[in-house]
């Protein structure tokens, strides 16, 4: 048993930004539980609205900019405050000795990237900006006397009285309770619930389901990302995320005829496209009889000098690695379970609907709506961090004296009602949450759940059971939006969304 006065469930971005602005508002006795650092290390580029962009960069557009990519879904509140901040933000990993790119005159390194109307993504150009962050924050947070426990898995969330009073903990087979008035929800979000995704094995997504049978309210559950740029062929490549920045340095996307098919609905090209758009046109190419032998269409990189390529280094050495030449290959790409728009619903603090719980990072929903810009996974975690730190400062400034009581740890774990039903769930939610959905699979997906539930056996396997309350949380937010917004698309009601063809303004203003 641990006590502390914060404790963070992840050792992810977010976590480690609220960690750092904890630390610098004198916050003692503050800890991260963590199995992994989540997708933190994959991350390439980061979004902050900086005052020397030469592009006339303002918070005013960034806002405009997530509002119109998440179509009009997010919370307004949430996206104006996020987008406030950015720079404050942006300072606070300075102040940790994070360095960003810079171009030969000394400046920030801008890229265009989809979904944004002007450069404004950071990045490195020697090793990816969330291995960065991570080699600056995490060494400076211990040297602080920050607590960073790794190889501990978040199995269980506690509350007392309706607020949280902290988590069950495993770790090398162990169970132990961590207490704290203040618990931060910092632990990613869909991951791996699908099976195949983008997403490393330490965010596996059955903490949605923690969350809300602990009775925290979940928003947006519907919005699942879908990566556009995943390669599919050659073997060697397979699952390589190409950076959609690549489109912004004047890479362009062709069908097996060699079309540039994105043109006929956006005629300014590709760079700065919405995902959400390009998964729909591929789609429609491949529907046609216009894909890829693997099912694909192709991102020719051709049009990008080598150099610039160079910028990308785990990118370009993964392909030439198998044996994909990018001055003379196509790369056939398709989309992939990436990242989730949804999770805990939070306010302006980050406070969940559960007093004293905390969500940021990919574990709190609201700010990205139905589709998200790229990039903006990395500043969103790195802004809610900051901000819920914000949060739980002026919280504890109150005067609350709240000591959690001892509770008795109750997860249970049995191996054989997980491995009899975990594959099965990961099946209904590859099969019935795709890129296209309709209401007699979701129903189906529903239906199988609850008789699952209804069996009693998930019980006897916290895990399985958390996994299916997830599920089954996004099935039915799935279900009720019978439109196609974004990054869901209902083949049932396909046009109850006037931006579905990609024409709408929406997105075109992208």
């Amino acid at each position: 048993m641990k006590r502390h006065t914060v404790a963070i469930a992840g050792t992810g971005l977010a976590a480690l930004t609220a960690a750092a602005r904890l630390t610098e508002l004198g916050i003692k006795d503050i800890a991260l539980y963590g199995n992994g650092f989540g997708g933190t290390p994959f991350i390439a580029a980061i979004n902050f609205v900086l005052p020397e962009n030469l592009y006339a960069d303002t918070p005013q557009l960034y806002y405009k900019d997530m509002m119109q990519a998440g179509y009009g879904v997010s919370d307004p509140a949430l996206v104006s405050r996020m987008a406030a901040r950015s720079l404050d933000t942006y300072q606070l990993l300075c102040r940790w000795g994070v360095n960003f790119a810079r171009n030969e005159d000394g400046s920030i390194k801008l890229r265009h990237v989809s979904g944004h109307s002007v450069p404004r993504s950071l990045c490195q150009t020697t090793h990816l900006i969330g291995v960065e962050i991570m080699n600056r924050l995490i060494p400076a947070l211990k040297e602080r006397g920050v607590e960073i426990h790794e190889g501990c898995r978040v199995v269980d969330l506690l509350t007392e009285n309706g607020r949280a009073a902290g988590f069950t903990v495993s770790k090398d087979g162990e169970l132990f309770q961590v207490y704290a008035p203040y618990v931060v929800a910092a632990w990613g979000g869909l991951g791996n619930l699908f099976g195949k995704s983008t997403y490393p094995d330490d965010v596996m997504g059955n903490t949605l389901g923690m969350a809300g049978l602990a009775g925290a309210e979940l928003t947006d559950m519907e919005f699942i990302e879908f990566e556009p740029l995943v390669a599919i062929a050659p073997e060697g490549a397979v699952g390589e995320a190409s950076p959609t920045a690549m489109l912004g340095e004047g890479g362009v996307l062709r069908n097996a005829e060699g079309e540039r098919f994105l043109l006929k609905v956006r005629p300014q090209g590709e760079a700065g496209a919405s995902k959400s758009l390009i998964n729909r046109e591929a789609w429609k190419q491949v529907a046609a009889g216009k894909g890829g032998p693997h099912g694909g269409v192709f991102l020719d990189l051709r049009p990008i000098g080598r150099k610039v390529l160079e910028g990308y280094p785990w990118f370009l050495n993964r392909l030439l690695a198998a044996g994909v030449d990018p001055d003379r290959d196509m790369l056939e790409i398709g989309p992939m379970a990436h990242s989730f728009s949804g999770g805990i619903r939070v306010d302006c603090s980050y406070e969940s609907t559960i007093r004293g719980l905390y969500a940021a990072g990919e574990a709190c929903g609201g700010i990205h709506g139905a589709c998200r810009p790229a990039g903006n996974a990395g500043s969103q975690a790195a802004v809610s961090g900051m901000l819920c730190a914000e949060g739980i400062f002026s919280a504890a400034a109150g005067g609350d004296d709240f000591v959690p009581s001892e509770q008795p740890v109750r997860y249970r774990e049995d191996p054989e009602v997980r491995a009899k039903y975990f594959p099965e769930i990961q099946q209904i939610g590859a099969e019935k949450l795709g890129i296209f959905r309709n209401g007699e699979a979701l129903l189906a997906g529903i239906s199988r759940l609850d008789e699952m539930t209804a069996s009693g056996e998930l019980d006897k396997d916290s895990f399985t059971r958390q996994s299916a309350a997830a599920l089954l949380a996004i099935l039915k937010a799935a279900l009720w939006r019978t439109e196609s917004r974004g990054t869901h698309n209902r083949l049932d009601y396909p046009e109850t969304d006037p931006a579905f063809d990609g024409r709408n303004s929406v997105i075109a203003a992208n």
